[in-house]
């Protein structure tokens, strides 16, 4: 244990010998007032930090047994389920997969889609984020309708856990999904933000709130929301790491008129405003966040300015950075757990690129073996009642 777990743990033990309180007691106190989350005490760290993963995403279907010892050759001490939100996952292949990993010395995590839900799309159309307010969203969807008066434009399928709705539907359904599980030592929970193209300028980053504009069919949360559900997740597993994946916002360039937020002034808008506000108290229950650093996905530049080596250096530095500029604390690398692309990539290749990571000095990392869809398209949901 380093001398940094070390302190830490002896501050939460000490914070949770003053409150009375046991760690999954505190994490249970989460509760919503008024049509926000809150906590009835100050939030505390919610568990020792794990060793650090250096890991592989794949679908459960895509790992063949002699995979893993490849993995292990090349330093893979993590093996990370993709558990696909639609085709349900079976529990029994699954367990057989896990004992799989567990036989070749490999730890095993799960990967959790929330916010990206077409089950919960379909029941509760209503519930989707919007895209109001700014239209250059259309520039990729052209032949989309005006909605009427009584309508609005949805982003199908994301249903993200900014509403008291939403959140509480997205707690049940991801305790219901892994709850059949074999126990593993981290659940990754991808998409705790608003949906792409939150303000409707059409950038896939743009990720800071549901709904902005007035056609509201939710009650909204207060920036405390994802860190009160991964508070509630890790009360319902207290033997599992939860870790948050977190994507970065809009760069300056994409404000430009041919950039990806198409002539909208995001980048010195309200975005990283709101960003910041909303990570910060993640950052206070977490040890390590993800950083959704999917650089085709999110049609990057690499490098964005000269004097970083890598997008991926960028997006770090971002953490620090960033919310030192908007009344935040950084975040450094050493707290970071890497998510990358690596769809392309040989199973024999998989420690070069770890190890491109590791230089930047982060906690860890995980290469994406299967894809992380990040896709939407937008929807005509009516959110009130004709006059």
């Amino acid at each position: 244990m380093t001398t940094r777990s070390r302190i830490l743990k002896m501050v939460y033990l000490i914070s949770l010998a003053f409150l009375s309180i046991s760690p999954v007691a505190n994490a249970q106190q989460v509760e919503i007032t008024k049509g926000k989350p809150r906590s009835s005490i100050s939030p505390t760290r919610i568990n020792e930090p794990a060793a650090n993963p250096r890991a592989v995403l794949v679908a459960p279907r895509n790992l063949r047994r002699e995979r893993l010892d490849v993995f292990r050759d090349q330093g893979i001490n993590t093996v990370v389920f993709l558990i696909d939100p639609v085709q349900k996952t079976d529990p029994a292949d699954l367990r057989m997969r896990t004992q799989w990993a567990i036989e070749s010395n490999l730890a095993v995590g799960y990967w959790i889609e929330v916010a990206r839900s077409p089950e919960l799309a379909d029941q509760h159309p209503e519930w989707m984020a919007s895209l109001q307010t700014h239209d250059e969203w259309k520039r990729f969807f052209p032949e989309s309708p005006k909605p009427k008066p009584n309508e609005v434009t949805k982003t199908y399928p994301w249903v993200p856990i900014l509403s008291r709705e939403t959140f509480e539907a997205q707690q049940k359904r991801i305790i219901e999904l892994v709850k059949p599980f074999p126990p593993a030592q981290f659940i990754f929970l991808n998409d705790l933000q608003g949906a792409p193209s939150a303000c409707g300028c059409g950038n896939d980053l743009c990720r800071w709130t549901s709904d902005y504009g007035d056609r509201r069919s939710t009650i909204p949360l207060d920036e405390n929301a994802a860190a009160n559900f991964v508070l509630r997740i890790q009360a319902a597993f207290p033997k599992s790491k939860i870790v948050p994946i977190w994507a970065t916002e809009c760069e300056e360039q994409d404000g430009h008129s041919n950039g990806q937020c198409a002539g909208v002034g995001c980048f010195k808008g309200i975005c990283w405003k709101a960003y910041t506000k909303q990570l910060m108290p993640l950052s206070q229950v977490c040890e390590q966040i993800g950083v959704l650093a999917l650089e085709r996905t999110f049609k990057r530049k690499s490098p964005p300015r000269d004097n970083y080596r890598s997008w991926l250096e960028y997006v770090a530095e971002t953490f620090q950075t960033m919310p030192s500029l908007h009344n935040g604390t950084a975040i450094p690398n050493d707290r970071l757990i890497t998510v990358i692309e690596g769809y392309e990539t040989r199973d024999e290749d998989l420690s070069e690129i770890a190890n491109s990571c590791y230089e930047l000095g982060v906690a860890g990392t995980i290469i994406a073996l299967d894809e992380i869809d990040q896709s939407w398209s937008p929807k005509i949901v009516r959110w009130k009642d004709d006059p």
